[in-house]
């Protein structure tokens, strides 16, 4: 009660979106990460029980809004949708990383004493670990070999604030192109332990490390763009002004719109000028479009999948477009 007494009731500084970001992933760390893996192996259990097929395609995955939601907060940016995602994939490549060094101490498996199939020994013969101690185990030395590729991948984009940072590969490793590449190494493992009495193995960590390699990728949650409509239309008057294709674009009527836009699209080249002086209101929507379009080449297409367009604070209808 003392301490109740003593602790002040509200912030005395206001929350940023980067507070924002951080608490959002505060709930990855500690639910979400196992959770999700969890609650896809009770629904598998529970079908094959009905004598079901047991393995679902990843249907259910994580969204969000945070760092591209920009409908009356101006403080969301271009900058503020990388801090976002490069944040969310820093989550999901240390837990990654955690995950496959504990597997290496897990599965010491030998083939003195067990089999292992032709896709695992090939991934443990790829394997830059070549110590005399480990030649007799493939799963340890098919795991190094995924750390190396996985640090790899983490250290490209992140640099100096690499996620592996606290335990460095030592030996320099081609990185995984992506996180499809990722799971199918996974999925050897565990296609191996199946086909060798090991499957139990495979419960306490690979097949839920698998499953979530397939439901967070490298980007953790897709993060859903959204902005009014009138800021829309401020921007792309402001563009085809520019551009010397119509003046007052937010003049027309609906159906002169949209022929303007339809004929647009069509054309080979792009709008914006790259010598012409724009708002700053067109500079900020359009970098965030910008960074949107790195995200997706450095984390994959699922970093950013959604963009919402909503009409007005009164009706909060919507328009969305959904890149594939």
């Amino acid at each position: 009660m003392t301490s109740l007494w003593q602790t002040r009731m509200l912030r005395d500084a206001r929350l940023t979106v980067a507070d924002e970001i951080e608490n959002a992933l505060s709930y990855y760390r500690a639910t979400f990460l196992e959770e999700i893996p969890a609650l896809y192996a009770d629904i598998e259990a529970a079908l094959a029980e009905h004598g079901l097929p047991a393995r679902l395609p990843s249907f259910f995955q994580m969204g969000s809004w945070i760092g591209g939601d920009r409908d009356g907060n101006p403080n969301v940016t271009g900058e503020t949708l990388d801090t976002a995602i490069t944040r969310q994939a820093t989550v999901i490549f240390e837990h990654y990383l955690e995950q496959v060094h504990k597997l290496g101490a897990e599965l010491s498996v030998s083939n003195l004493l067990a089999g292992s199939n032709d896709a695992l020994k090939a991934l443990a013969d790829a394997s830059p670990d070549q110590s005399p101690h480990r030649t007799d185990e493939p799963y340890r030395r098919a795991l190094i070999g995924i750390y190396t590729r996985l640090a790899a991948r983490a250290c490209d984009w992140a640099k100096a604030s690499c996620p592996c940072a606290a335990r460095v590969a030592p030996i320099r490793a081609i990185p995984y192109a992506d996180a499809a590449e990722f799971t199918r190494d996974l999925n050897v493992l565990i296609d191996s332990l199946a086909q060798h009495h090991g499957a139990s193995m495979s419960i306490l960590r690979l097949a839920p490390l698998a499953r979530a390699s397939k439901v967070f990728g490298f980007h953790l949650a897709s993060i859903d763009l959204r902005q009014s409509s009138d800021i829309h239309e401020a921007v792309i008057t402001e563009l085809l002004a520019r551009a010397g294709v119509v003046e007052d674009y937010a003049a027309l009527s609906e159906e002169e719109k949209r022929k303007v836009l339809l004929k647009e699209l069509a054309q080979p080249r792009p709008l914006r000028l790259p010598y012409a002086e724009y708002s700053d209101l067109a500079k900020s929507e359009l970098g965030v479009l910008e960074a949107a379009r790195v995200m997706r080449e450095k984390f994959g297409a699922r970093a950013v999948r959604n963009y919402i367009a909503t009409t007005s604070f009164r009706t909060r209808r919507r328009s969305a477009i959904c890149w594939k």
